[in-house]
Order: structure tokens, then C-alpha cells, then sequence
């Protein structure tokens, strides 16, 4: 398929909107209407005095569907886009038979785009379902207090870990098999030391306060419980009075010990995550995962033994050999288990993850999934309170994080909304400076890879100091 831009500057949105109706497939992009031969899609707008046409042709096998408008030739562009997507939305609609409930949304973060939308101008305006412009709206509900209390020139740390036991099938983060880089652990790990060094001097010399801590990866507990307690005596460096919350990714159930959990706990950390992804022993054997549902529950139980009372878990829809009914039993045992927080997530096929190579037709089900999660947990009294979209997840559907209330986490929904700064060391960490009042983002990207990291360390040093500068400003 060849996906055409014509006499327009609308080219992202309308390339993510069409991928969002078909699965991560190889498409060819062009800005040329002469490419328009065998199966194509092409988005045109001509120039016509004092007007515009703005058109869709979609032909595929034996299909054709064509959509077009005529608006003001003074219209913005940012209108004339969302005019052009609603034609895209129709034709691809017709075609595949679907109507994705996002409408022409694309974005990473919805609820801030619809949080002062009601639901008939979201359904006129982007195409948005009802059920998700309400779903939007309750989650703006739960987060305005907890966003409310974030004190005055606060950030966030986060802590780069990106090392797994073993690499998962759909996974396209940055992480290494411990067995293919154990050799780089003990380097990473004094590289890490330091920088979070040079992290807490500029953080004071910027005069922000320490307001929360996440340690994430990759499985942080793919360390030693002696690693782990070596990087956390390394958070010393900050003044600790005033961390609200702290939390790690213990993740992975295969990698949680009883000794790893004290050290956690001894650190101050007092939200976890045990992740089983799924409660299905053949699912998690399909996906790589070298650990058992009984293996996660056995975790989980240690973990409250150890005196954990904030507990994560993770749930993904659509994962390969996994279906509606094995999703909902999945669930119904997390919920058993009564963990405070559970995340529910759309499988998202991304190119480096081998699961993206090895498929070729979009995961179903995932709707069905979603929609029962999020009527399930509510019965059990979860709420949702903040969620995210990627690129080419199985239905076009979203992640939401469901809390118990008042255990919901400031860190996930700070780094979501963009509303605290995040100040991040490690491989493939994004640093976030945030100045709310002024409006001002600027992002400071990490080397993705450890071994990037350790050779261009210097880098990672050097950038620190754009933290002070960016609060001079």
C-alpha cells in the first residue's frame, strides 16, 4: 500500500491516524499524486481561488472509496487537518469495517486534549466514543488534586535499569538480557552512580526540591539485592526529607527474591510492581516469559509478607495465543490477589520488538478485553486514573492505570501529563524539564543503548548542566 500526501502539510497526522486502522505493516510514503497506481490511498488538497478541496481516495484490490470537503480558502490549517483526518477516518471506516473509538485522535495523551470537550462536540468534532470522552473526563477528576499538590519547583527521579533476565517477544524497550550483557553491569552500574551524582548537583544548584523517586527499566530487580543497595545508597547524594513517594519495577516475578525486597523496603521505597503480564501459563510461555502464574503469585505473597502495602500489577491485552475468555481469567486473579494499583495494557507492536517481525495480521480481541477490565475493576473499586496511547497497539486501543483510591501514583501521572519535571539518569532515560507557568518543555535524551552509555558517558555528564541552565531562564 502507498500512502500519498498531496499539496498538503498534514503528512504525521494523517500517517498515524491510517496506521491506526491496520496492523504494523510496511506501507510506502509519497508526496507525489502521479504515485497513485496499484493499491494507494491518497490525501490531496488543491488551492482554488477562495476555496480549498481537501480529498480522500482510497483503492485496495477491488475497492474504491474516494471522500472530499470544500472549506474557505482562509480556513487554518490546523482546521483543514482535522477536516482531512475526518475524511481519512471515513474512508478507511468503510473500508476495514472499523471505527476506532479514539476518532482522529493520535496523540500519546487524550485526556488533556479532551478535558474541556464535552461529549458531543468530542463525537462531532474528532469522532471520539462517548464512553472514551467520559473515561477522559473521570481520570482529569482523579488526577486535578493529586497534580494540585505538587509542591513548588519539585522534579521527579527516574532511574534507568535496562536489563532484563530474558527479553520478552513484543518488547521494544531499551533492555539486555543479563546473560548477553552481564559483562557491562558492574561499568553501568558505577557510570549510574555517578551520574546520579552529577544529577543531585544540579538539581540543588537549580534549587528544585526532590518530590518522588521510580526506578524502572528493563527489571531493576535483575540485580543483585548488593547492587541494588549500592544504587540506592547512591540517592543520598539528594536531600531524601521530602520524597513523597518512591517506587521500583520489581517487574519481572522470576527476578524477586526475599532479599531483594528487604533491600527495597530498607531504602524507603514503598510501591512495587509484580508483573505477570498475563495469568496464563502457555501465554507467558508464547511471549518469552520464563516464569509461571504460580511463580507471580508467590511474589506477590512474599512481597506482602516483606510488608509491601502498595503493590502493582501489569495486565497486557492481545497478547499472541491469548483470548477474550484467557484475558478475563487473567484479570479476575489479579483482582483476587487485591493488589492497590493494576495496569491494564494494550499490546503495542513496535519495530524492534520480534514479536512485530513475526506477525503479520493485527491482534483481535483487545476491545473486548478492555471493556471488560474496565467494568471489572470497577465493581472491585479500582478507578482509573491516568492513561496513554502508543503507536500500533492490537485494536487501537489505550493503557490505563486503575488505583485503589488514594493509592494512586504522582509519579505516573506527573511524567503523563507533563506537569512536574523529571530529571532522569541511565541508558535510554529522557529527562523532562518542565516550567508550568512559562509553558516550556525541553527534553534531554540519554544514549540508548548500556554500551552507548558507558563509551559516551561524557555526554550524559555534560547534559546535566542544561538543568541549571534551563531554570536561569
Amino acid at each position: 500500500m502507498t500512502l500519498i500526501f498531496s499539496g498538503h502539510p498534514f503528512a504525521y497526522e494523517a500517517e498515524r491516524l491510517f496506521r491506526s486502522f491496520f496492523p504494523p505493516v510496511k506501507i510506502t510514503l509519497s508526496h507525489s499524486a502521479e504515485d497513485a497506481c496499484g493499491d494507494f490511498c491518497l490525501t490531496e488538497r488543491i488551492r482554488d481561488g477562495e476555496s480549498v478541496t481537501l480529498s480522500v481516495e482510497l483503492r485496495a484490490g477491488e475497492h474504491c472509496g474516494r471522500r472530499e470537503t470544500v472549506v474557505p480558502a482562509d480556513t487554518p490549517d490546523k482546521e483543514q487537518e482535522r477536516e482531512l483526518c475526518i475524511l481519512l477516518y471515513g474512508v478507511l471506516s468503510e473500508y476495514t469495517g472499523v471505527m476506532p473509538p479514539w476518532g482522529i485522535l493520535t496523540g500519546i495523551r487524550p485526556v488533556k486534549l479532551l478535558a474541556d470537550i464535552d461529549e458531543r462536540t468530542a463525537a462531532e468534532r474528532l469522532l471520539v466514543a462517548p464512553e472514551k470522552t467520559r473515561l477522559a473526563h473521570r481520570i482529569n477528576e482523579i488526577q486535578r488534586p493529586l497534580i494540585g499538590s505538587i509542591p513548588e519547583r519539585s522534579f521527579s527521579l527516574y532511574v534507568s535499569i535496562p536489563f532484563c533476565p530474558t527479553r520478552c517477544s513484543y518488547c521494544s524497550f531499551v533492555s539486555h538480557s543479563v546473560d548477553k550483557a552481564a559483562g557491562l553491569v558492574g561499568d553501568y552500574l558505577d557510570r549510574l552512580c555517578e551520574e546520579i551524582g552529577a544529577a543531585a548537583e544540579a538539581a540543588r544548584a537549580a534549587g528544585l526540591r526532590l518530590d518522588t523517586i521510580y526506578f524502572g527499566g528493563g527489571t531493576p530487580t535483575t540485580l543483585s539485592a548488593e547492587q541494588l543497595k549500592r544504587l540506592f545508597g547512591a540517592l543520598e547524594r539528594f536531600d531524601l526529607s521530602g520524597v513523597r513517594e518512591f517506587t521500583v519495577e520489581a517487574g519481572r516475578p522470576d527476578t524477586i527474591t526475599r532479599e531483594k525486597l528487604e533491600a527495597i523496603k530498607a531504602a524507603g521505597a514503598r510501591r512495587i510492581s509484580v508483573n505477570p503480564q498475563t495469568m496464563n501459563d502457555s501465554v507467558l510461555e508464547a511471549i518469552g516469559r520464563r516464569h509461571t502464574a504460580a511463580q507471580t503469585e508467590r511474589a506477590y505473597e512474599l512481597a506482602r509478607e516483606v510488608g509491601f502495602d502498595s503493590i502493582n500489577m501489569d495486565l497486557i491485552a492481545g497478547l499472541p495465543t491469548d483470548d477474550v475468555e484467557g484475558f478475563r481469567r487473567s484479570l479476575d486473579r489479579v483482582c483476587e490477589l487485591a493488589p492497590e494499583n493494576i495496569t491494564v495494557h494494550s499490546l503495542s507492536l513496535k519495530r524492534a520488538a520480534r514479536l512485530f517481525r513475526e506477525r503479520e495480521s493485527e491482534l483481535s480481541g483487545a476491545f473486548e478485553m478492555l471493556s471488560y477490565a474496565h467494568e471489572r475493576l470497577a465493581a472491585c473499586g479500582y478507578e482509573p486514573y491516568y492513561l496513554y496511547r502508543q503507536k500500533n497497539t492490537a485494536d487501537n486501543c489505550e493503557n490505563t492505570g486503575y488505583a485503589k483510591r488514594g493509592t494512586e501514583s504522582l509519579y505516573n501521572v506527573f511524567i503523563m501529563e507533563e506537569v512536574q519535571t523529571i530529571i532522569a539518569v541511565g541508558a535510554g532515560a529522557s529527562t523532562k524539564l518542565v516550567d508550568v507557568p512559562k509553558k516550556r518543555i525541553e527534553r534531554i535524551s540519554n544514549l540508548k543503548y548500556p554500551y552507548e552509555y558507558l563509551d559516551r558517558f561524557n555526554e550524559a555528564l555534560a547534559a546535566k548542566s542544561r538543568i541549571i541552565g534551563f531554570f536561569d531562564k
